[in-house]
């Protein structure tokens, strides 16, 4: 790769990660403080981190344990979203069961009419991008009255999409389902989180058929309070990886990077002020000094970021996946990405072309497809009828769109609609939808 250009790219890269880094750990610093009851994973978390912190400014190596650290917290990330999904599904069973206990206002349309309603919201927009999510959003609020079979007909059609795509982008949409489903749940996922895990048996258990009001209320209840608990900690997690990706952008591009001494040191000073504060559990900041200089931040990570933006890494080339700079740049690209929990690019031992790398064929769709109708089976058999309704709206939404016209849609609404003979239910999917349009309408 070419040294000038790494180097132009190291340095807009180490300056704008610094920048960020400050800033973000001071912030994380302030709500740690604030917050008043942090998990014990996320204050080990928070722990690790200022170690290794304090190990770079002393000198030593530490990125092999900072990876480590990226990948627990991803690691902890993939179980606030398995219990996001399931206590998703159980809010799902819950809303249709809210009006047998409360007396709630009814639609004023009938099926039909509520039907071309959704039609039309669906049409309403010119973007196929658009329209998609959108049949995703209705499907997964609608009642679900599929036998099993045509569900998971529906399954192997949705993705069928996949025929010719590579294995890693089909097998990402497989973890989802199975998240999404239940069928597939970390194997740790009590270990730290008792409170969502004792409330997460509780709704296994249920018996929802014969829920009384009282126990309704209770669960709805436990249920809001877990979802405040999930949020607030899942941004932590999120928080706490993006200072951990720019501290691993600072140890991939400072041996390139070409920085000022005193900025250099002007950062780092105010950094281990904070390290120092926090490890003393000193949440208080009496001193007018440091604010002083958090203001003379102002503007530097928009500016170093779009000196970022203006180098333009070259396009992988077959051999460039053994040269250790390309990787490197590769990864601070993935790192400043946005998405917080990007992959990041390893070494190869040889050069593979991606054109001799199999790609999803019928045979190896079919088998992988029949392995999670296998699993979902064995989930629905031992599962409410109620549970087993929202997983498959659940699973619906999430994936790639299967129909092929618009009719297909419209009589699937139809369909819905007039099988479902509970009206307290109808009523509760036709109220959400609602809600989803009026939303949707406020965007536009």
């Amino acid at each position: 790769m070419n040294i000038r250009l790494l180097k132009k790219q190291m340095t807009a890269a180490y300056q704008y990660s610094y920048v960020r880094l400050v800033l973000n750990y001071y912030t994380l610093f302030e709500t740690i403080g604030e917050e008043p009851g942090i998990s014990e994973s996320i204050s080990e978390c928070c722990r690790r981190l200022n170690e290794l912190l304090g190990d770079h400014f002393s000198g030593v190596d530490c990125l092999e344990d900072l990876l480590k650290l990226r990948e627990a917290i991803t690691g902890e990330v993939e179980i606030m979203t398995s219990y996001t999904d399931c206590f998703q599904n159980y809010e799902y069973v819950l809303n249709r069961l809210e009006r047998k206990f409360k007396s709630l206002p009814d639609s004023k349309s009938d099926d039909s009419a509520f039907a071309e309603k959704l039609l039309s919201f669906i049409t309403g927009s010119d973007e196929t991008v658009v329209m998609n999510g959108r049949i995703k959003d209705v499907v997964g609020q609608l009642p679900v009255r599929l036998t099993k079979q045509k569900f998971f007909s529906l399954i192997a059609e949705g993705l069928s999409v996949y025929i010719g795509s590579s294995p890693e982008s089909f097998q990402d949409m497989m973890y989802t389902l199975r998240s999404v489903s239940m069928t597939s749940l970390p194997n740790d996922m009590k270990k730290g989180h008792e409170e969502f895990y004792s409330l997460l048996e509780q709704f296994r258990c249920m018996d929802y058929k014969n829920l009384t009001g009282e126990q309704f209320d209770s669960a709805m209840a436990g249920l809001k309070s877990v979802s405040e608990k999930l949020i607030a900690e899942s941004g932590l997690y999120v928080m706490l990886q993006e200072i951990v990706n720019d501290f691993c952008v600072l140890l991939f591009s400072g041996k390139e990077a070409v920085i000022d001494v005193n900025e250099e040191e002007f950062y780092q000073s105010m950094i281990t002020e904070v390290l120092g504060k926090f490890q003393k559990e000193d949440y208080s900041f009496g001193d007018d000094s440091f604010f002083e200089k958090l203001t003379q931040l102002e503007g530097r990570q928009e500016s170093y970021y779009e000196r970022y933006l203006k180098v333009e890494v070259p396009q992988e080339e077959e051999e460039w996946g053994t040269d250790p700079d390309y990787i490197k740049s590769v990864n601070i690209d993935r790192l400043l990405s946005g998405s917080s929990f990007a992959e990041l690019k390893t070494f190869k031992t040889e050069i593979v072309s991606e054109k001799e790398e199999s790609l999803v064929d019928r045979f190896y769709l079919e088998k992988e497809t029949g392995i999670y109708i296998k699993e979902l089976e064995q989930f629905f058999s031992g599962t409410s009828k109620q549970v087993t309704r929202a997983v498959m709206a659940k699973v619906l939404s999430c994936l790639p769109v299967y129909f092929n016209s618009i009719d297909e849609i419209q009589a699937y609404i139809r369909g819905s609609l007039t099988s479902c003979l509970d009206e307290a239910e109808k009523e509760t999917c036709k109220e959400l939808l609602e809600e989803l349009m009026d939303y949707e309408n406020m965007l536009v």
